[in-house]
């Protein structure tokens, strides 16, 4: 289950309906034609899941006495058919699914779609967005696995090749996903680089952009991309970091990351943020000697599924940790910022260390009004993040209702962002710390109105030893020390 912001795509096709059960028959027949067409091939799951959340709304969100309609929405989306259904009635009770017979609701979602998300509109109602992977060619059903054991096996390839580090272009994502498969086979953690028609559709609509390294008969034998939520983000992710086995003492992934500073740099933008695992501090000593800088440590966010054996990775069956890495590629504006109290020394620190020309208020603003924000679980790690785009003075008790939610669906890991130019976050946030949320990080720059981002967390009894989380740097070992002692008064 996920609860997210709406997210844009190519509009298909609206209804407006009255909330009357009697009206949905046609409108569920029109459901199963547009996503027929649309590229999805067995329906029926799909009808019924619609069926379902259009029945919801109509025998919850609305008074016996109250007039009510429904907006039902096909959209489509890099990789996705979207049915989404709109209100403006009660908020989508989640006990109610959790409970009793109405728990088949979610489990048939689950079931019929591969993202299930519930948005808060606000004032505006809300929003259920059912989403459906289109059939796309897996290149793991298309390769020999003796490709990827041939790559793995085989001798260092000489340094005197020349190799070409250059932006990648759209069509050529067949041969990314074959590079990925020849040196990691099933293994790599982020799926959609297996099909290569996901990956040109983010390209060509401006949500990622690469580089890659090829040799001088242009195969691919490195890759990095910049991943942002909308075109034209000032603060992109850099990941998706590939380097074939043969060339891995070719100093692939500095000369990549190099490029694409640059490439991000002539774009406008104004940093690149990482994840760099902390089971080893190779990755974060990559990172820190290209100029980047540490922002924050996230606890348990790598799955304990996911190992490092060939490192010496000695956490059993806990989960592991990532750092938080900002790399800045030009000045960002001057900001004044508001950290709530709990948090404040923590956002200071980070300040310092990176040189961001932040300034600390210490007049918060009002809270009179509501909060907005949502939540995205991702289920193959199993952990969420609660993005708060305005907070208010109810934002307490709703973080406390979705922390409550997550942890009855067992999500291990919550991951809560704030908006620290606002300044109704000094006082909104001051009491998140009661619930046993605690410090996490900062991510300059990466709110969707402007600003930084103040990332909390919040661990659902998942274990986090201190011995787990390596650093590369005295200021990452100041820093960890104190996310661990924020996280034990809080625990």
């Amino acid at each position: 289950m996920t609860e997210l912001k709406q997210t844009p795509g190519e509009p298909i096709a609206c209804l407006t309906i009255s909330a009357d059960a009697g009206f949905l028959p046609p409108v569920i027949e029109f459901v199963k034609q547009m996503t027929r067409r649309l590229g999805l091939g067995d329906v029926e799951p799909v009808d019924r899941a619609v069926e379902l959340v259009c029945l919801n709304v109509i025998e919850n969100a609305f008074g016996s006495e109250e007039k009510g309609f429904l907006d039902l929405e096909i959209l489509r989306r890099p990789g996705h058919v979207v049915v989404a259904v709109e209100d403006q009635g009660l908020p989508f009770d989640y006990k109610r699914l959790q409970d009793g017979e109405d728990r088949t609701v979610l489990e048939t979602l689950h079931r019929s779609f591969d993202e299930t998300r519930f948005v808060n509109l606000g004032r505006s109602g809300n929003r259920v967005e059912l989403l459906k992977h289109l059939p796309h060619t897996d290149v793991r059903d298309h390769l020999p696995e003796e490709e990827h054991h041939r790559t793995v096996e085989a001798t260092a390839a000489h340094e005197d090749i020349p190799l070409e580090i250059r932006m990648m272009h759209p069509e050529e994502s067949f041969e990314l996903s074959r590079c990925v498969y020849r040196s990691y086979g099933y293994s790599y953690d982020w799926d959609y680089i297996y099909f290569p028609d996901r990956i040109r559709e983010l390209q060509e609509q401006g949500l990622m952009v690469s580089c890659v390294a090829v040799t001088p008969e242009d195969e691919f034998v490195g890759h990095l991309a910049i991943t942002v939520e909308r075109p034209g983000s000032p603060v992109g992710e850099s990941g998706q970091a590939v380097v074939d086995p043969r060339f891995r003492g070719h100093h692939l992934f500095p000369k990549m990351k190099t490029f694409m500073a640059r490439w991000a740099a002539d774009a406008g933008m104004y940093g690149l943020y990482s994840e760099a695992t902390t089971v080893h501090p190779y990755s974060q000593r990559g990172n820190l000697h290209l100029g980047a800088r540490e922002t924050g440590f996230l606890l348990g966010y790598i799955p304990a599924s996911v190992s490092y054996k060939q490192i010496g990775d000695e956490r059993a069956d806990r989960r592991g940790s990532v750092a938080l890495i900002y790399m800045r590629v030009s000045d960002e504006p001057e900001r004044e910022i508001y950290p709530p109290v709990p948090y404040l020394e923590g956002v200071r620190r980070v300040v310092e260390h990176n040189g961001l020309r932040r300034v600390i208020g210490e007049v918060p603003g009002p809270t009179l009004r509501p909060s907005r924000l949502s939540v995205e679980v991702r289920q193959d790690h199993n952990l969420a993040f609660l993005r708060v785009e305005e907070p208010g003075a109810d934002l307490e008790e709703l973080v406390y209702k979705h922390l409550r939610d997550l942890s009855l669906h067992r999500v291990d890991c919550v991951y809560v962002d704030l908006p620290l130019s606002d300044p109704v976050t000094r006082g909104s946030a001051a009491g998140l710390e009661k619930l046993g949320v605690f410090f996490g990080g900062v991510i300059p720059e990466a709110h969707p109105v402007g600003g930084d981002v103040l990332r909390l967390q919040y661990l659902n009894n998942v274990e986090i030893e201190a011995g787990d989380v390596s650093t590369a740097s005295d200021f990452g070992e100041e820093l960890l020390g104190l996310i661990f002692r924020q996280h034990a008064s809080v625990s």
